[in-house]
């Protein structure tokens, strides 16, 4: 018999219409399933950080004209992902959706509206697992669907990990380089930061995904710099890190453009590893950071919907299908 997969694209989400409407509610939920995970704020102080947060946003975006592409970009992928998944089977249907944990559809109305499907495997957006990504899909699954997600669900894990993502990656910065670049050039790998101490002082006690970063970048750095292509005099981490939680990883953005500057370069590729599509801390937040700073930045977007990624993509949603036995029909 036929089977009919449901395939979640997750992701934070961001809102495309930047009104205090529509922000207030995505500050609200990234309070509730990230910051609420480590530090107990009173409620009237969530409110306000939720608010403050908004009333920022809103103002900066406007200022600069900036409009977020990761909610169009993560649809474009679901639709190039159900193309793929479909041309290469004959006896399995995919239906990829779109969800975010930020916006609407949320995750857990996504969820929902596949509970008939024969199972749902969800791909997390953020390449490197933690509690402040794919985490939030395990507590949305667990606390809201428990026998739904012991019985059919699963989550992609490790793709950071990956050979063939290091190929895809290099490539894409290499075929995207601007031309007439100078003879001493930086490159910025930019990630979301983490967590390395709590509160209290103390190492957390939750998957915070700072040792894995750490590692995804090593190898995505030595796979460019072994490349016969490659520019770079210098190639750095670039965390864009919050505020509060506690301690925060040390290997900034900022830092890097300081090391940059001492070294001499004044002009950089940046290019988002940590994520697998454009949105305002990569395309807006550090490259604003890295201009501030006085340097010329090129841009190298994120893999998004390319077709080497997708494929990719595919391979694993596949490889996930294929090891629980869910393509074969039941007997």
């Amino acid at each position: 018999m036929p089977k009919k997969i449901a395939v979640l694209l997750a992701t934070y989400g961001e809102v495309e219409e930047v009104s205090f409407k529509k922000l207030y509610p995505n500050s609200s939920r990234i309070l509730y399933y990230i910051t609420s995970r480590i530090a107990n704020l009173p409620k009237p102080l969530q409110i306000f950080i939720a608010t403050m947060r908004s009333l920022k946003r809103k103002s900066y975006w406007r200022k600069l004209g900036y409009r977020s592409k990761l909610n169009e970009i993560t649809r474009n992928q679901a639709k190039a992902l159900q193309t793929i998944l479909n041309q290469q089977s004959n006896n399995t249907t995919y239906v990829v959706h779109d969800a975010y944990y930020f916006t609407p559809p949320y995750f857990e109305e996504v969820v929902r509206s596949v509970q008939e499907f024969d199972a749902i495997i969800t791909v997390p957006m953020i390449p490197v697992e933690s509690e402040f990504a794919c985490g939030i899909a395990c507590y949305i699954k667990f606390n809201e669907f428990q026998d739904l997600a012991l019985h059919k669900t699963r989550i992609l894990k490790h793709l950071w990990n990956d050979e063939r993502l290091f190929e895809i990656c290099v490539n894409h910065i290499f075929q995207n380089l601007p031309k007439n670049l100078p003879t001493k050039l930086g490159l910025a790998l930019t990630a979301h930061g983490t967590l390395v101490k709590d509160t209290n002082g103390e190492t957390p006690k939750i998957n915070t995904g700072y040792e894995k970063t750490l590692m995804f970048f090593e190898k995505l750095k030595s796979a460019i710099e072994r490349d016969k292509r490659n520019v770079f005099s210098s190639i750095k981490l670039g965390a864009m890190n919050h505020k509060f939680g506690g301690e925060w990883m040390p290997e900034t953005l900022g830092k890097a453009l300081e090391e940059f500057k001492a070294e001499g370069i004044d002009e950089i590729v940046m290019f988002p590893f940590g994520f697998f599509a454009d949105n305002s801390e990569a395309d807006l937040e550090g490259v604003e950071e890295a201009k501030a700073a006085g340097f010329k930045v090129h841009y190298v977007s994120c893999l998004n919907d390319s077709p080497a990624f997708m494929h990719w993509l595919a391979n694993r949603v596949k490889q996930v299908s294929e090891w629980f036995e869910l393509t074969s029909p039941t007997t």
